[in-house]
C-alpha cells in the first residue's frame, strides 16, 4: 500500500488511534518518552501533508541506537515493565518514519493493542477500563479504515467498531467467568511493577510523616457490620517503634503469636478492610485487633503482618476491642521499652525526672507532660521547622511547633527518662465517611503516631500528645486542620461551635464532595465485580450455580462447549439473515419500476447507462429526468464515497419522477 497524499486519511486513523493508546501512559512514564512518540508521528504526518524529509534507514537505526541508550540510562536496565513499556512507545515513534506498506500500517496498529495491555501493569481502575475500551475501538476502526480506504466514513467505521466489541462482549463476559483462576497474579511481575506505591514506612524521622501527610491517596477502606465507631476511637494500628538513636525511631523484631495477652472491656467491632498495594507487609487494624485474616500473622505488639508484601488489593475481616486490659511485657520487651540513647539531653532527662517526683502514678506522669504541651506554648502546625542532631531537645526547649512524629516521639522519650515503659505506635486516624456508600475512606494524609505508656492496672495505655495542643485533628482530622490552618486559625484557640462554622463547606466544595464519593462508591463496584474476581470468589460464583465439585479439565471442557454454542448459534443467525439490500439500489429499482408502466422494461442482461440509453431514444421527454437519476444511482453505488447527502436527493428524485 503506499500511503501517499491519497491515502492520507488512513494515516490520519492510524495516529489518532496511536494517541488513545499512548494517552494512559502519559501519567506513569517520564514526559520524553511520550514525547519521542509524539515526534515520530508529527514528523510522519509533515512528510505527507508538506513533503518533509522522510529519514533513511541508516538515519533510523542511528535513533533506534539512540533510544535503546536513552531508556538504559533512564533505567539502569532494558528488562522490566517501564523499560519494556518504554521502548515500546519510543519505537513506535520510529516505525511511524518507515510506514510504507499495508503491512507496516497492519503492525503498527497490532502494537497499539499491546500498548494498550500494557497500560493495565500500572491500573486496572474503571476509568482506565473505559479508555481501554474506545482506544480498542478506535484501533479497529482504523484498521476498517485501512482496508476498506474510500468504503465508508468515521462514523460508519466507528458504529461498526463498537457493533464487533458489543458482539464479542458476551463471549469475553463467559470466558472471565469460568476460565480456571490461580491464587496470585497470572504471571510473575517484574521488580518494578510495584514501583511507586506508596505506604508508611517501618521507620520514623522527623518530617516523614509530614510528608505522607501530603498524599491524598487511598490508604484502605472499611465497612463496619454495625454503626461507625466516634472519631476519637479510629485509631488504626500499623506498627510498634521501640529503637531509637535519638533521632529516628526503628521497629524491633517483634514475636509471631497465635495468641494475645489482653482482656477486652468492651463489645467487639467486626468490620471488612479493602486494602491498597502498599509493597509493604502491614495491615491496619482498628486498635485493639482481636484476630488475625488468613495469610497474616499477628503480633505480640498486637500488630497485624501479611505473609508477603501487599502488592495487590487485599479484602480482610477482623474484630477489635476498642477498650482493652493487656497483660504485662516479658523483661526483654520492658527493657527495650526503657532505653534511652546515651546522647538523650540533660535537660530532658531533669524535666521527666522532676515529673517522676512529683507523681508514682505513671498517668499522672504522662499527664504532667501533656499539660506541659498544653499550657507552655507548643503549637501544632502542618510546616514544622527543620531540627539538627537532638530533635527531641531542640522540639521541647526551642522550636515547640510540630507535628504528630514531633510529639509523639517526644513524649516516648520523656516516659522512659521518668522511668515509664513506652513506645511509639505509627498507624492512621480517623477516616472520611463516604455516606453515599456507608464506609469509611482512610487516606494516606490520615497518617498518624501516638504513643503507648505501660501501667501496672491497665497494661499499655494509647495516649495521643496530638490531643492535648490540637484536638481538632482527633475529633474532625487532617483535612479539618489544614483548611483551619489555611484560615490563620489557631488550633485549640476556637470554641467548637466556632471551628464547626469555619469548616462549613460552600455549595461547589459540597457538590464536589458528594461527586467524588460517587466515583469512589462506583470504582469500589468495579474492584469488588471485575479487578477482585480471583480464585475464592470464582469458586463462591461456581458453587451459587451448583458447580462447587467441578474440576479444572471439565470447568475448561465446559468453557469451550458454551463457546463453541454461542459461535454456532451467531453463526446460524447471520445465515438465516436476509441479506439487506443496498438503498441506492432499492431507489433505482422503483425507479425501474415506474419506468415499466410506459413499457419501458429493463432487460435483465442490461446495464444502467444502456437502459438510460434506450430509454432517452424512446422518451426524449424524460432525458433530464433519467440522466440525473441515473448518474446519481451510479455514482452512490459505484463512487466509493459513502455520502449520504447524494442518496437522499436519489431518493427525492426518484420519488418526485412521474412518466
Amino acid at each position: 500500500m503506499n500511503t501517499g497524499i491519497a491515502h492520507r486519511p488512513v494515516l490520519h486513523s492510524l495516529l489518532a488511534a496511536g494517541a488513545g493508546a499512548v494517552a494512559p501512559h502519559i501519567l506513569e512514564l517520564p514526559l520524553w518518552i511520550i514525547a519521542v512518540f509524539a515526534i515520530g508521528a508529527a514528523w510522519r504526518y509533515a512528510c505527507e501533508a508538506f513533503q518533509w524529509y522522510r529519514p533513511g534507514r541508516f538515519v533510523r537505526l542511528t535513533l533506534m541506537l539512540l533510544i535503546l541508550v536513552a531508556v538504559f540510562r533512564q533505567y539502569g536496565t532494558l528488562l522490566g515493565r517501564d523499560p519494556g513499556m518504554a521502548l515500546l512507545i519510543t519505537l513506535l515513534g520510529l516505525k511511524f518514519l518507515e510506514l510504507k506498506t499495508q503491512r507496516d500500517f497492519v503492525v503498527s496498529l497490532f502494537v497499539f493493542y499491546l500498548v494498550i495491555l500494557g497500560s493495565f501493569l500500572y491500573s486496572q481502575s474503571l476509568w482506565l477500563g473505559v479508555w481501554a475500551l474506545l482506544a480498542v475501538a478506535a484501533c479497529t476502526a482504523a484498521l476498517m479504515h485501512l482496508m476498506q480506504p474510500a468504503g465508508m466514513d468515521l462514523r460508519r467505521r466507528l458504529r461498526l467498531s463498537g457493533m464487533m466489541i458489543a458482539k464479542a462482549l458476551p463471549l469475553m463476559v463467559i470466558v472471565y467467568l469460568l476460565f480456571p483462576r490461580i491464587s496470585g497474579t497470572l504471571w510473575g511481575l517484574p521488580a518494578d511493577a510495584h514501583s511507586g506505591l506508596t505506604g508508611m514506612s517501618d521507620t520514623m524521622q522527623p518530617g516523614s510523616i509530614r510528608s505522607l501527610s501530603e498524599s491524598s491517596e487511598i490508604a484502605f477502606r472499611v465497612s463496619f457490620d454495625g454503626a461507625s465507631p466516634p472519631a476519637r476511637e479510629l485509631y488504626w494500628r500499623g506498627l510498634v517503634l521501640t529503637e531509637t538513636d535519638g533521632r529516628g525511631w526503628r521497629r524491633a523484631q517483634p514475636i509471631a503469636t497465635d495468641k494475645v495477652s489482653f482482656t477486652p472491656l468492651s463489645a467487639p467491632l467486626s468490620y471488612q478492610v479493602t486494602l491498597e498495594p502498599s509493597d509493604k507487609p502491614w495491615m491496619p487494624a482498628l486498635d485493639l485487633p482481636a484476630t488475625r485474616p488468613k495469610d497474616a500473622r499477628l503480633q505480640s505488639d498486637f500488630t497485624l503482618k501479611h505473609n508477603d508484601p501487599v502488592r495487590e488489593r487485599l479484602n480482610y475481616s477482623l474484630s477489635s476491642y476498642t477498650r482493652y486490659r493487656t497483660g504485662a511485657p516479658d523483661r526483654a520487651e520492658r527493657a527495650a521499652t526503657l532505653r534511652l540513647p546515651r546522647n538523650t539531653s540533660a535537660r530532658v532527662r531533669a524535666l521527666a525526672e522532676g515529673w517522676r517526683r512529683e507523681n508514682d502514678d505513671p498517668l499522672r506522669v504522662a499527664q504532667a507532660a501533656l499539660d506541659y504541651f498544653r499550657h507552655d506554648n507548643f503549637v501544632y502546625t502542618l510546616n514544622p521547622p527543620l531540627l539538627g542532631d537532638d530533635p527531641v531537645d531542640e522540639f521541647l526547649f526551642g522550636t515547640r511547633r510540630g507535628f504528630c512524629e514531633h510529639y509523639a516521639a517526644a513524649f516516648v522519650t520523656l516516659m522512659r527518662a521518668a522511668g515509664i515503659p513506652s513506645r511509639v505506635v505509627l498507624g492512621y486516624l480517623g477516616g472520611e465517611l463516604n455516606t453515599a456508600g456507608n464506609y469509611l475512606i482512610v487516606r494516606q494524609s490520615d497518617a498518624h503516631a501516638w504513643a503507648e505508656i505501660w501501667t501496672p492496672e491497665r497494661g499499655w495505655v494509647r495516649v495521643d500528645p496530638t490531643g492535648a495542643i490540637a484536638p481538632e485533628r482527633i475529633e474532625l482530622g487532617l483535612d479539618a486542620v489544614r483548611r483551619l490552618e489555611q484560615q490563620g486559625v489557631v488550633l485549640g484557640s476556637l470554641p467548637a461551635d466556632a471551628v464547626l462554622h469555619a469548616l462549613e463547606l460552600g455549595w461547589f466544595e459540597y457538590v464536589g464532595l458528594h461527586a467524588r464519593w460517587y466515583w469512589d462508591l462506583t470504582n469500589m463496584a468495579w474492584y469488588r465485580w471485575v479487578v477482585d474476581y480471583g480464585k475464592e470468589r470464582q469458586e463462591r460464583f461456581l458453587t451459587s450455580l451448583g458447580l462447587d465439585e467441578i474440576s479444572w479439565s471439565r470447568l475448561v471442557s465446559l468453557l469451550f462447549a458454551v463457546a463453541l454454542v454461542l459461535t454456532l448459534a451467531y453463526a446460524l443467525i447471520l445465515l438465516r439473515r436476509k441479506k439487506s439490500v443496498d438503498p441506492a439500489l432499492a431507489a433505482y429499482l422503483r425507479f425501474c419500476r415506474e419506468l415499466a408502466r410506459t413499457g419501458l422494461i429493463r432487460a435483465p442482461y442490461e446495464g444502467a447507462l444502456d437502459f438510460a440509453r434506450r430509454c432517452t431514444q424512446r422518451r426524449p421527454d424524460l432525458k433530464d429526468h433519467v440522466d440525473n437519476i441515473t448518474g446519481r444511482y451510479l455514482r452512490c453505488r459505484y463512487s466509493g464515497h459513502d455520502s449520504a447527502e447524494e442518496l437522499r436527493l436519489l431518493k427525492r428524485e426518484v420519488s418526485a419522477f412521474r412518466t
